[in-house]
């Protein structure tokens, strides 16, 4: 096997070219990034392309605050990787693309008879901007869109692929709703460094609830800020872990002074936080499957999350079914699973967890019996080798 990777970014991507080089396997990373960052994932310089100016050209655009320009410039930014990458292509016998990069090279496998899989790390890309776009009209702010060019470009890589790989059972069933095949979905959920992500030993009896992302629309925080207000828990605390928006003064309007905006956290400094917490709660609108849950899991935290998050995925590896429902509220031994803009749902969550220390520690010893579920990089990147074995058999 000689695999290439196309992605326009990092992503999970990296993770995955590091244990196929590992396999002896990985023909080439291409991407927007400098070789001294693939470096850090011990992939050697001669399976890199790196192809930085996209990437350069739109933080550029950032720097100066020019968003509209960004937004304006978006489709010509991607095509830009996205015809470059094609061009390095030759001698791969398998092609794994991120979405939204991949159409030339996608001609080129179609020309060539290389078998490709698109991973689509999101939700379907209609099914995503529908739910973006009625978050942000019921919150009366604006939204910067993806370009009507990227979403076209999507939904046209759709059409061509032997398989879309997604991360979760939300990702799938919105492939499912807009009527994609199902034998054509590969179900293959995200990893985390169990190395790095590890239970320690809390210091203080503050119940503390625990969200790392970025503090957008897109990730629901507002329902959480509403949330731990709600529920008034003495002798608690929020914290907001990651790198404010244009929106976040929006959706922290009536946050206390014990909620905390803790600002954005290297990878290697969240798991601090998250042995000092009692919670991690993940309320977003829509997202494939956020690796920080399973962080927090793996440190031994209780997960409370929305039905779209791909937490669910998380929360059934030790059960399939619920243990009880409350409502709209499902309970799995290592947390619940909660619909979208419900703070109340989260609210009754807390409320349930802080004031019953047994049902606490219970969900904490469930957490972290998921370490052994195969929730490792390894595990992803076999999943991913099988299914490449599969294809080119």
């Amino acid at each position: 096997m000689k695999i290439s990777i196309v992605v326009g970014g990092r992503f999970h991507a990296f993770d995955l070219a590091k244990r196929l080089h590992q396999e002896g396997i990985l023909h080439r990373l291409i991407t927007n990034y400098p070789k001294f960052k693939t470096r850090q994932w011990d992939i050697p310089d001669n399976r890199v392309v790196s192809l930085p100016l996209p990437l350069l050209l739109e933080r550029s655009l950032y720097r100066i605050g020019k968003e509209s320009l960004v937004r304006r410039a978006q489709a010509m930014i991607h095509q830009m990787f996205a015809q470059a990458a094609a061009c390095h292509l030759e001698g791969s016998t398998l092609i794994h693309g991120w979405s939204s990069v991949s159409e030339p090279s996608l001609h080129w496998a179609k020309k060539n008879r290389v078998p490709f899989i698109l991973e689509r790390s999101s939700a379907h890309m209609t099914v995503q901007y529908q739910l973006l776009t009625d978050e942000y009209k019921k919150l009366g702010l604006q939204w910067a869109a993806t370009h009507p060019e990227v979403v076209a470009q999507e939904l046209r890589e759709y059409t061509m692929v032997d398989r879309v790989a997604v991360p979760s059972l939300f990702v799938k069933q919105s492939f499912l709703s807009q009527g994609f095949p199902e034998a054509k979905l590969i179900h293959n959920p995200f990893g985390t460094d169990l190395t790095n992500f590890s239970p320690g030993l809390k210091t203080d009896d503050i119940f503390r609830v625990v969200y790392a992302g970025s503090l957008s629309v897109r990730k629901g925080i507002g329902y959480l800020v509403q949330a731990f207000m709600q529920a008034n828990i003495p002798e608690s605390e929020l914290l907001l872990i990651g790198g404010k928006t244009e929106e976040t003064s929006a959706l922290l309007t009536g946050a206390g002074q014990r909620v905390n905006c803790i600002g954005h956290m290297p990878q290697s400094k969240l798991v601090h936080y998250y042995r000092n917490s009692s919670v991690f709660v993940m309320p977003s609108i829509e997202e494939g499957l956020a690796m920080v849950q399973a962080q927090a899991l793996a440190c031994g935290l209780p997960l409370i999350c929305t039905t779209n998050t791909g937490g669910e995925d998380l929360l059934r590896l030790s059960e399939k079914l619920p243990l009880k429902c409350h409502g709209k509220i499902k309970e799995y031994p290592a947390g619940y699973l909660v619909p979208i803009r419900d703070s109340h749902a989260i609210a009754d969550c807390l409320i349930e967890l802080s004031q019953n220390k047994d049902l606490l520690k219970a969900k904490q010893n469930a957490a972290l019996a998921l370490r052994t579920s195969k929730l490792s990089w390894e595990d992803y990147a076999k999943r991913a080798i099988d299914l490449y074995t599969t294809l080119l058999s």
